[in-house]
């Protein structure tokens, strides 16, 4: 298990971050939209973005890398978890203070 913890988009809510997963590099793009927060995953690969999700709502206690078939991209899951345990959408705000990316490999 990984904890990734999430960017403070209350002042840049159009935010790219690299997490390294399993010797790999991943940019995260997170994109505040009013309400919620979009995100896209994917990794370079010669000079090209290469997607996993794009366009994926932030969602409470889903896998976010569910409908990636591919083993030799990622494996496992990156769920949206509140530290807390609630079931409170986040805010602009609380995003990268009470909310965090849990990767566990499967």
């Amino acid at each position: 298990m990984n904890k990734l913890t999430l960017p403070n988009i209350l002042n840049n809510p159009d935010t790219r971050i690299a997490y390294n997963i399993n010797n790999r590099e991943y940019m995260f793009h997170f994109k505040w939209c009013s309400e919620f927060c979009i995100l896209d995953i994917y990794f370079i690969e010669n000079n090209r973005n290469n997607y996993l999700v794009k366009g994926r709502a932030l969602t409470l206690s889903n896998n976010l890398i569910a409908r990636v078939y591919d083993n030799d991209l990622i494996t496992g899951s990156i769920v949206f978890l509140n530290k807390y345990g609630e079931t409170t959408e986040p805010s602009q705000e609380n995003f990268h203070t009470d909310y965090y990316l849990l990767y566990t490999e499967e």
